[in-house]
Order: structure tokens, then sequence, then C-alpha cells
């Protein structure tokens, strides 16, 4: 199945039953010998925000504004 995250602490699940040789359900299976039913699946950090410094206003007085840059970063 899927990996239930593209970053950061995601997981997948399979099915694991027991069955004998024909396919059909079975209750006689050795517990410790069962697959894992999950595992993890994470594929490094999430991306995260970065932003610079406000910049000058544009006006010294009344309504002016100020920028920064901001990104989307891995």
């Amino acid at each position: 199945l899927q990996c239930s995250s593209t970053c950061a602490g995601g997981f997948q699940r399979r099915v694991v039953v027991c069955q004998d040789e024909n396919g059909y359900t079975a209750s006689d299976c050795d517990e410790k010998a069962k697959p894992a039913e999950q595992r993890s699946c994470e594929s490094g950090p999430c991306p995260q925000w970065a932003y610079g410094n406000w910049g000058e206003c544009t006006k010294p007085c009344g309504a002016g504004t100020r920028t920064r840059l901001v990104v989307c970063q891995r």
C-alpha cells in the first residue's frame, strides 16, 4: 500500500493472514513467525517556509508596504 505521508513519519500497512496450501484460512500458523503488518516509510523531512527580512517601507508616511522573500524549501 501507499505510504501514509510523503514526508516525516509515514507508515505502510498490509494484511497478514494464516492460510493452508490451498489458500484457505487456517489457525495453526506459528505466531512468532508472523510477518510485520506495518512498517515506516518516511521519505525525509517535510518542506518548510523560509523567509527573509522585511524590506524598506515604500512610503515615509501613510499606507506604505514592506515586502520580504518567502519560499517553500525542502
